[in-house]
């Protein structure tokens, strides 16, 4: 019979269950195989130039709405990339931002405007209410592109990007960023098995090692 410790332990390991799996219900990628395989579902957007980017279109509709953050209300196309704008002139040095309007549970770009002391800096914000803002990687050649990607189990609902260094403290307005190959995915990624297993695991094993410590008081 479970006594009222017990129980209270139980509810303990069962919220860390969800804890960790929360904590683990998105992938990142450095390379774009790996992401790819893990999204059969997708869509990737090349820019023509010179071009207004206001919305990514696909066979199922639209998809995101992409515009800069302190800008204007869309992209501009340059080469076969798409970076910021403001007052319809080219603004690289504003985040660009994706706003999706459909269910999209990947997302994956190449950032082709690094120098080798900048780095793309990348918010993800998901339907649950959480979110992340992680710095990614330098190149080793400048100019190089670096490829960055996520997939979910949870829908994205939005992305921003942009390119700053460690003396902006890595804010927004110091470097400029164009990113191509944008990719959407529209499948939603299963959480890790591992990871849920191993989250299981760990609560049982404190369980149990509570139930323990109660008989032998």
């Amino acid at each position: 019979m479970l006594t009222p410790f017990s129980w209270r332990s139980l509810g303990a390991a069962l919220v860390l269950v969800s804890l960790v799996t929360q904590a683990q219900a998105y992938t990142e990628y450095t390379d774009r195989a790996s992401f790819t395989a893990a999204q059969p579902s997708q869509y990737l957007y090349t820019f023509a130039a010179p071009n207004i980017v206001s919305i990514l279109s696909s066979a199922q509709g639209d998809l995101a709405d992409v515009s800069t953050v302190g800008g204007d209300a869309y992209g501009q196309a340059q080469g076969s990339n798409v970076g910021g704008s403001s007052g319809g002139a080219v603004d690289n040095f504003k985040p660009l931002r994706f706003d999706f309007l459909q269910p999209v549970y990947g997302f994956a770009f190449d950032d082709f405007d690094l120098t080798l002391d900048e780095s793309p800096v990348v918010s993800v914000s998901f339907s649950d209410g959480s979110s992340f803002t992680h710095v990614l990687g330098t190149v080793s050649e400048a100019f190089t592109p670096l490829f960055y990607g996520v997939s979910s189990a949870v829908a994205l609902t939005r992305v921003e990007v942009f390119s700053s260094d460690a003396s902006f403290n890595y804010q927004p307005g110091s470097r400029a960023n164009l990113v191509g190959n944008v990719t959407l995915g529209v499948t939603a990624v299963p959480e890790p098995p591992s990871l849920v297993l191993a989250a299981v695991g760990l609560a049982l094993a404190l369980f149990v090692r509570s139930r323990r410590s109660r008989s032998e008081d």
